[in-house]
């Protein structure tokens, strides 16, 4: 089988793949569990580096992750509980809030990644005589 063929048969597979799973992300339905972890993951814990409460050992954030598991349960949607962290705690978030000052941490992975597409790109057009 040519070399040509196995690469379009691979990125084939591949986007059929990719489709089952953004698929999934979509029609399913996020549990209270789910929506208690996707927060948690989300929000720093305060006495921990860089760390979030779902993967921090602290007790505090336990704490905070019972509080988070407590308001999902009483129908809080998720920017009401991010809020009212963000009012008691400075720097709560892990995932900075789109603004003006933080476009640059946004745009600069899609610009990275776009910059690694293109240079693979030309390396394969290189090693296949295409100038």
């Amino acid at each position: 089988m040519p070399e040509r063929m196995k690469r379009a048969i691979a990125s084939v597979i591949t986007v059929v793949l990719a489709g089952i799973v953004v698929w999934g992300l979509v029609i399913g339905e996020p549990s209270e569990q789910d929506r208690v972890q996707a927060l948690g993951s989300r929000i720093r814990c305060p006495v921990c580096q860089g760390e979030s409460i779902a993967d921090s050992p602290s007790t505090y954030a336990r704490d905070i992750l019972t509080f988070v598991e407590e308001k999902v349960g009483e129908g809080w949607t998720d920017e009401e509980i991010v809020s009212y962290l963000e009012q008691r705690f400075a720097g709560i978030r892990l995932d900075p809030a789109f603004s003006g000052t933080t476009l640059l941490l946004w745009l600069l992975p899609i610009v990275a990644l776009a910059g690694g597409a293109a240079l693979a790109v030309r390396r394969t057009n290189r090693s296949n005589g295409i100038r």
